[in-house]
């Protein structure tokens, strides 16, 4: 059975000259956004700047639609009938659509704070850069993830903090004269700015105390906040970015696959023939496992005769 043909407009969106174009697209609108910054020269260049800005927008605009139709059009391709929702359901285009709208707010005072997020038009750079738009989405997807190591860190600050205001606030050190003291004092200190002046300053306030002491107090928790949440951290992010990356890959896969039946059935072609040499595998090893147990079975009747 053929399956209907792609459209013109949905082959001509995902074709890499089309995404080439949007990519210029939205590094020339970044390009103004930042030429607007220099007051003096924006005023003496006010016209042609504002018509740039007027193309861009239009552009915008014209892409976005171009994009909804494809998405329409592919989504009636598939599933044999047409959605206008669709194409919402992906965040990535409902951030475009804002994007857009807030581009084509009138030049006035009222407007003048929403216009000014038109920088948001940089964030349109993850959605047309693959890569990019994995990492991005691995670090919004990992947030789950996340809150179990935050949780972890919190009470790594909480128990130090205590530790230090029992120790270091009885002896008049001010960085830890109460709880919420020391707990900004060791976000000052797991940060890096300054701590090495904190815990001399420690040992001068409290002499009493060894320096040795003061030394692991500071020094562990460096190493324990520091470095081994920081692999936590590295080590979510990691794992779902190479989830995200196989999933990416499958898809494309996948989509390659549908476009071309007689690619298709020669994806087919080749499972099955895997499969069936699997198979073989399969039977050689229980083959040879059913003849050791069977040569372990004579060599005990054996023994016991």
């Amino acid at each position: 059975m053929n399956e209907p043909k792609r459209s013109t407009i949905t082959s001509n969106v995902e074709n890499g000259w089309f995404q080439k174009m949007s990519l210029m697209l939205i590094i020339a609108a970044c390009i103004v956004i930042g030429i607007e910054t220099n007051h003096e020269f924006y005023a003496k260049h006010y016209r042609i700047l504002h018509t740039i800005d007027l193309i861009i927008i239009t552009l915008f605009a014209f892409e976005l639609v171009i994009r909804y139709v494809a998405n329409i059009r592919e989504y009636e391709r598939v599933h044999g009938r047409a959605s206008y929702t669709n194409f919402f359901r992906d965040w990535w285009h409902v951030l475009d659509v804002v994007i857009v709208i807030i581009c084509l707010l009138p030049h006035s005072e009222f407007f003048a704070v929403l216009r000014t997020l038109r920088i948001l038009r940089v964030f349109l750079l993850i959605d047309e850069i693959p890569r990019l738009k994995i990492l991005v989405n691995a670090l919004v997807k990992s947030i789950p993830s996340m809150a179990y190591v935050m949780l972890l860190l919190v009470l790594h600050f909480y128990a130090y903090a205590v530790i230090g205001t029992d120790i270091y606030g009885r002896s008049g050190v001010t960085h830890f004269a109460t709880l919420s003291t020391s707990l900004l004092t060791l976000f000052q200190v797991v940060t890096g700015d300054g701590w090495s002046d904190i815990m001399r300053s420690v040992e001068t306030t409290a002499p009493q105390i060894p320096e040795i002491g003061v030394a692991l107090y500071f020094v562990s928790f460096i190493v324990i906040g520091a470095m081994i949440f920081l692999n936590l951290f590295i080590g979510v992010i990691t794992n779902e970015i190479a989830e995200l990356k196989a999933n990416h890959d499958r898809e494309q896969y996948l989509n390659k696959c549908s476009q071309s039946t007689d690619h298709f059935e020669m994806t087919i072609h080749q499972a099955e023939e895997q499969l069936r040499e699997l198979q073989k595998t399969l039977a050689m090893i229980r083959t040879i496992s059913q003849a050791k147990e069977t040569s372990a079975s004579q060599n005990t009747a054996a023994d016991v005769s």
